[in-house]
């Protein structure tokens, strides 16, 4: 086998790698939006392993993490899985600083995944949950706190939604502070970002909470609350269950069947406890390795 750097129409072919690893797909919209980020140089970090006939047989990639000066994140899909970690392993060391800390993430049930990782020395440190209701119902009403009223996204309103996704998320385990410029990337491109499925909770004019919601591009059926985030002063109160219900309702009437959402197994605020309440349950579980390097 030999490996290069990808090109943006090797998107396809990485999704269906990623596709047989994980239960759920990635649409190759995903890919190329990795690959094009800020701080992302497509020809360095990341790479694709080529089968004798030049089919696309594995991928790998190293990123660096927010602001963290120590960390990065590696993939590792397909094969040769030993030869794509020892080259990702390589590169994330070069993006950040020593004392290195390397994260990798592998779904439950891929085995040769997690054999892989962990005979090169990294250890699951952590577990995350896939939750999913369907909405062949009608959902619940929210039962808004006092004071609280709603409206969705406005054009001026995406530092506001930046801001309190970024505050709201500092209890999560290794959260790390992505800077504007990487956050708006991902969460305002054109594919992802519906402002109408963008919830803003406000305590008179000061922002309370957002449920920032999204389409599944690759399951037309499927839709995302991807981020669902509280700020403290406004926490216990049912606010969070409620900008859920909301959620819920809004996406059911533009037309998802099913919502889904990511959450980490062990979170400290009670979220799956929360989204179990609402009706959620869960339908997946990863895991995530961390090593020193």
């Amino acid at each position: 086998m030999s490996m290069r750097a990808p090109a943006l129409d090797d998107a396809d072919a990485v999704a269906r790698l990623f596709a047989r690893a994980y239960p759920e797909p990635l649409a190759p919209s995903v890919f190329r939006r990795a690959w094009t980020q800020p701080r992302f140089d497509l020809a360095c970090d990341a790479r694709v392993a080529l089968s004798g006939t030049g089919e696309v047989a594995g991928y790998a990639d190293a990123e660096a993490v927010g602001d963290d000066a120590h960390k990065a994140w590696i993939w590792v899909l397909g094969e040769p899985g030993d030869e794509l970690a020892e080259w990702a392993e390589r590169r994330a060391a070069e993006l950040v600083a020593p004392p290195v800390r390397l994260f990798a993430n592998v779904s439950s049930e891929n085995e040769p995944g997690r054999r892989l990782l962990e005979r090169r020395g990294f250890r699951r440190v952590r577990s995350s949950y896939r939750m999913a209701i369907d909405l062949d119902g009608e959902p619940a009403r929210p039962a808004w706190p006092e004071g609280i009223a709603v409206r969705t996204f406005r054009p001026g309103d995406e530092r506001t939604f930046y801001d309190v996704h970024q505050e709201t998320f500092e209890d999560h385990w290794e959260h790390t502070r992505r800077p504007y410029d990487e956050w708006a990337h991902w969460f305002l491109a054109p594919e992802h970002h519906r402002p109408e499925l963008w919830f803003l909770a406000l305590a008179g004019d000061e922002p309370a909470g957002v449920s920032m919601c999204s389409p599944d591009e690759a399951r037309a059926e499927v839709g995302w609350v991807a981020i669902l985030g509280v700020r403290r002063p406004w926490r216990k109160r049912g606010l969070g269950k409620a900008l859920l219900l909301h959620s819920f309702a809004e996406l059911a009437r533009h037309g998802f069947r099913r919502v889904q959402l990511g959450v980490d197994a062990e979170s400290i605020t009670g979220a799956v406890r929360l989204y179990e309440r609402a009706g959620m349950r869960v339908v997946h579980r990863s895991d995530s390795y961390e090593k020193a390097l």
